[in-house]
């Protein structure tokens, strides 16, 4: 599979599982993690472009299912991020329905959980692990924002990770540091 990018667009926004793209014979990224956690920055850095997603300041923007086709090979999906305390009750139940819809009627080949360096995995990181396995999906960790702390310390974190999770795969990711997309689109390519 070729990933130099020359068509990377949105296909569709979805509120509900009526409006799931068909994409037969496609491959499918999912990415998942907690709200601010750079998923829009990372689609924008491995797709090259820098206003494919929208990135936002502040936590809980992405509210629908985005689609992206990649050369008409490859579906990259961005999810609302979990974790966002100020959605309402309403909110909440439509973002769980939507996830569960997701992992009912899609079969993505690759899940991405992107997970803050700083903050370390949570409670609902590691339920998006479960749904990985449970759905028979290849899944591995990308931590984000490794920019923001030393060399040392995310090499302690990927450490204390691996010892935790031995079979885990983890990349890192930094919108600053162009060398960190790379071997996370080598990865996707070995991996789809």
């Amino acid at each position: 599979m070729n990933w130099i990018t020359q068509d990377a667009h949105l296909i569709i926004s979805c509120a509900s599982a009526k409006q799931f793209p068909e994409t037969p014979g496609q491959k499918e990224i999912v990415m998942v993690g907690k709200s601010n956690v750079g998923k829009s920055s990372l689609i924008n850095a491995i797709t090259n472009r820098k206003k494919l997603a929208y990135v936002g300041q502040r936590p809980g923007k992405t509210r629908l299912i985005n689609y992206f086709h990649i050369n008409d090979e490859v579906i990259l999906t961005d999810v609302p991020g979990y974790g966002f305390a100020n959605r309402s009750k309403q909110e909440q139940i439509q973002y769980g329905k939507l996830m569960d819809d997701y992992f009912k009627f899609r079969h993505p080949d690759l899940m991405l959980i992107l997970i803050d360096v700083r903050r370390g995995i949570s409670k609902d990181d590691l339920i998006m692990i479960e749904f990985a396995l449970h759905y028979g999906i290849q899944y591995a960790v990308v931590l984000t924002k490794t920019d923001k702390l030393s060399k040392n310390k995310v090499s302690n974190e990927k450490m204390k990770l691996k010892k935790e999770y031995p079979t885990i795969d983890i990349l890192q990711f930094s919108s600053l540091n162009h060398d960190t997309r790379e071997p996370i689109i080598e990865y996707i390519q070995k991996t789809i």
